[in-house]
Parts: C-alpha cells; sequence; structure tokens
C-alpha cells in the first residue's frame, strides 16, 4: 500500500469518526432536549392537578365553613332525602305541616360530591381517622394522609392506579374551628386539633394517555428533525470534504507537473523513473528510456517570440501524451528536452513508438506553428535488460538510481548524435 492510499484510508476513517461523533453528540443535545421538555411537561401537569385539587378543597372548606356557621341546612324531605341517622334529632316540622331535615357539613360533603361524579367525574369526601360514621372510614390513601397530619403535614398527594385507571389524589388537612364542636366535642377535639381531611379524586387517566401521545409526537418529530439535521450536516460536511480532496488533488497535481505543458515535472518523473528501474529489475523485464529534445529551439523562440515557443512545446508535449500508454511516464526533463520511460518495451520497439511520435510532432508542428515555422525533435533511445537469471540478479542487487544515470547518460549520448547527425531523427543507443 503507497502512502497516497494510506493516507487516503486514514482521512476516511477520520471522517468517519467525526461524523459519528458529530452524530453521537447530536443524538445526546436531542435526548437531553427532549427529556428536559418532557420532565417540564410532566411537573407543569402535576402541578396544574395540583393546583385543581387544592382548588376543590378550599371551595369545600368554604362551602363548609359556612353550612357549619349556620349549624347546618335543613332540606325539605321527600323521595331520596332521608334523616341523616348519625344526628340527634335531625328532623323539624316546617309550619306548613311540611317536615325538614337537617344536613350537616359531612353529608353535604358526600351528597356535593356524588353531584360532582355524575357531572365531572370529580369526587371528595371527608373522613377521619375517627369518624362518627363509619362510612366516612379512610381508605389506604387517606390513612396515609392522616398520618402526615398528626405529624404537623397539611396536605398530601399522588397519583395512583385504580381500577377505574390513573386518579389524582390529594387531601387537605381540616383542623377543629369554633363551629365544629357542637358535633365534634364530644369526641374530646378543641379548635386547632385536626380531626380529620377532606380528600379530592381526580380521574387522571385521559390525562396521562394526552401526555403520553403528547410526549409520543414530540419523540417523533425530534427523530424526525434530529434525522434531517444529521442528513444536512452529513451533506454538508461530505461536500466540504469532496471540495478539500479536489482542491489537494489540484495541488499534488500541481506538485508533480510541469505548469506549461501539463507533463510530469522533473522532481517526480525522476522518482518515478527510479521506481520503473526497481520494478523492471524486480520481474526481469526490459525498460526503454528516450530522450527528445526540441531541435532548434532557441531559434524558435528568438525569432517568433515566447508565445510560440511555449505553443511547440505544448504541441510536443500533446503527441507524446498521445502516443504513450497509461502506464509509461513521460516527464519534462528541462527548458526544451523530454524524456519517455516505456516499462516492458524492447529498444527496437521503442524506436518504432518514438519514430511515430517524431513525426506525429513534425505534422501538428506545420499545423498549429506560424507559416515558415518548423517543429521537429531529435530523440535518442536506449534500453535496460535485467538479468535472465533471477537468482544472479537477486545476488548482484543491482542499484536502481546507477541504472536510471546510465540510461539517461546512453540515450542523452544518442541525442547528441541525432543533433549532429542532421536532427529530426530517433537514435538508438
Amino acid at each position: 500500500m503507497d502512502k497516497h492510499t494510506h493516507r487516503r484510508g486514514t482521512e476516511r476513517r477520520a471522517f468517519g469518526i467525526f461524523i459519528a461523533s458529530l452524530a453521537a453528540t447530536m443524538v445526546v443535545l436531542f435526548a437531553g432536549f427532549f427529556i428536559g421538555t418532557a420532565v417540564r411537561n410532566a411537573r407543569q401537569l402535576d402541578d396544574t392537578i395540583l393546583a385543581s385539587g387544592r382548588a376543590l378543597f378550599q371551595e369545600l372548606v368554604l362551602a363548609r365553613r359556612w353550612a357549619a356557621g349556620y349549624g347546618g341546612v335543613y332540606v325539605r324531605k321527600g323521595p331520596g332525602v332521608e334523616s341523616n341517622p348519625w344526628l340527634v334529632d335531625p328532623d323539624l316540622q316546617a309550619a306548613d305541616g311540611s317536615w325538614l331535615t337537617l344536613r350537616n357539613p359531612s353529608l353535604m360533603t358526600r351528597e356535593i360530591s356524588e353531584l360532582a361524579t355524575a357531572a365531572s367525574g370529580f369526587s371528595f369526601r371527608i373522613t377521619s381517622l375517627r369518624p362518627i360514621n363509619p362510612g366516612n372510614a379512610p381508605d389506604a390513601f387517606e390513612r396515609e394522609a392522616l398520618a402526615r397530619f398528626e405529624s404537623g403535614a397539611t396536605e398530601h398527594w399522588a397519583t395512583v392506579d385504580s381500577p377505574a385507571g390513573l386518579e389524582f389524589r390529594y387531601m387537605g388537612a381540616l383542623p377543629v374551628e369554633e363551629s365544629c364542636l357542637a358535633c365534634h366535642a364530644v369526641q374530646g377535639y378543641r379548635v386547632g386539633d385536626v380531626r380529620g381531611g377532606i380528600s379530592v379524586t381526580i380521574p387522571a387517566e385521559n390525562v396521562h394517555r394526552e401526555r403520553a401521545r403528547t410526549e409520543l409526537i414530540m419523540a417523533l418529530a425530534s427523530a424526525v428533525i434530529l434525522a434531517a439535521t444529521l442528513a444536512l450536516v452529513y451533506a454538508f460536511v461530505a461536500s466540504l470534504r469532496r471540495k478539500l480532496e479536489k482542491a489537494r488533488a489540484e495541488l499534488e497535481l500541481a506538485a508533480v507537473t510541469d505548469p506549461l505543458t501539463g507533463m510530469y515535472n522533473r522532481r517526480y518523473g525522476m522518482d518515478r523513473f527510479q521506481r520503473e528501474v526497481e520494478k523492471a529489475a524486480r520481474l526481469g523485464t526490459p525498460l526503454s528510456c528516450a530522450i527528445l529534445d526540441t531541435d532548434d529551439f532557441k531559434k524558435l523562440n528568438d525569432t517568433l517570440g515566447h508565445l510560440t515557443g511555449d505553443a511547440a512545446l505544448k504541441t510536443v508535449a500533446s503527441c507524446l501524451q498521445a502516443g504513450l500508454r497509461s502506464y509509461d511516464m513521460a516527464m519534462r526533463y528541462g527548458g526544451e528536452e523530454f524524456v519517455l520511460v516505456l516499462p516492458g518495451v524492447r529498444a527496437e520497439e521503442a524506436l518504432s513508438v518514438c519514430e511515430r511520435m517524431r513525426q506525429r510532432i513534425e505534422e501538428r508542428g506545420r499545423e498549429s506553428l506560424p507559416e515558415g515555422a518548423a517543429l521537429s525533435v531529435s530523440v535518442g533511445i536506449t534500453a535496460y535488460y535485467p538479468p535472465s537469471d533471477a537468482a544472479a540478479a537477486v545476488s548482484d542487487k543491482p542499484d536502481p538510481a546507477a541504472i536510471m544515470d546510465e540510461l539517461l547518460k546512453k540515450a542523452d549520448s544518442a541525442m547528441y548524435r541525432a543533433k549532429t547527425e542532421g536532427k529530426n531523427r530517433c537514435i538508438l543507443g
């Protein structure tokens, strides 16, 4: 694995870790927001129900206080209106001969509760650890509240599960007032004593079901928003990464290519040349090298200008690149000199390849340069043939750099022979 492949793999892993970390952070933030919102909503709901329980309790206390202040309220007896068996002499006859019966605060509370339950589902009852009416005996929740009242508490509440579903239970303490002694003095109570309390029951099943539904909707909405946000962030980061990759690829390409001709520059070309020599020595395959020099380039520059000279070099480069295989290598070696490296090609084959290129350069020069200007190259070619005996090749331990220098030297000599023999030709060295 070369360093570029390793680097790309490392960057992909780093990108994956970054995206995973970003996603985890956003999940934590969204989860924290959702949980915090759900907890706040639950607290607000509980506070609202508690406020309702307290309000109902206070309204009942005021109604009881009003009734107790008058010693109770007489109502006309009739169908469904019976005397309170727990009161002494609760009935009296009116002037018109009809009978009235006393409704004390305790019974008033029970009858109001029956009306409230039928109308809205709310219910309430008065209870005590020592009730006069056994029907007012406390249940488990009320007994716990009354025990707390004896320890100094003034209210108690809880959400409980009942056969009818979830219910919010609230109970407030009832201290003995002067008006209460008419009925409760015989039990030993004094003003200020807590003799019991009023228990309020509010149906909460629908409320909690609605809260659960709201939380589910919030969770789904949060998940959708989170997914959309992650997708947008991923798309943005991926786009940014692609742009950075493109910019880096352009920088890397600029670092290894000649800006005028687009061919490999000398620094990268020499490194690539040496690696091709190493590969040829390892595989035992031939490797050809050619040096091309643009004929009379200084004269072309001086007479027609540098722009024409640049155009000539670009034409040479274009013809060389068009005639190479994907794994061949061409570089700008000097000002007007180029080097070709042809892996797996013998010298005679390289001569044919270079001859075609030479002809193509001459033709293109007539097409692209000003009239009267000529474009040609002189080419020197040589080849490296590794030892056929693999064992000998290993034992000899060839020096790639030395082999490359020798190839360049021979090709350069052949190129100068081409110059002295008339230019615009290819010579084997």
